[in-house]
C-alpha cells in the first residue's frame, strides 16, 4: 500500500497470521480517513511498516499504536502531518 491515499473505507487484516517473512507496507500512505484493522492478528515475526505516513486531517485522526509489548519487527512510528 506504499503511497496509497485513504479517504475512507476499511482494510482488514483481522485474524491474520504474520510469520517472519510477512511484510505489509503503508510507507508514504496518506490518510484523511479510513481504518486499517489488525484485530486478532497473530505475529510470530514479520513487519508492518508505516514510515512517512501522512494524515491531513486536523487534528490528525490516524494514530498508529501498539498496546503492551509489540512483537519484534512491528514498526509503528508516529505519523507526520501535512
Amino acid at each position: 500500500f506504499d503511497g496509497a491515499t485513504f479517504s475512507g473505507g476499511t482494510v482488514f487484516f483481522d485474524g491474520a497470521t504474520f510469520s517472519p517473512s510477512s511484510t505489509v507496507s503503508f510507507d508514504g500512505a496518506r490518510f484523511s480517513g479510513g481504518i486499517v484493522a489488525f484485530d486478532g492478528a497473530t505475529f510470530s515475526g514479520g513487519t508492518v511498516s508505516l514510515r512517512s505516513v501522512l494524515s491531513w486531517v486536523e487534528p490528525p485522526t490516524f494514530t498508529p499504536r501498539v498496546l503492551d509489548d509489540p512483537p519484534e519487527g512491528l514498526l509503528l512510528p508516529a505519523p507526520t502531518t501535512g
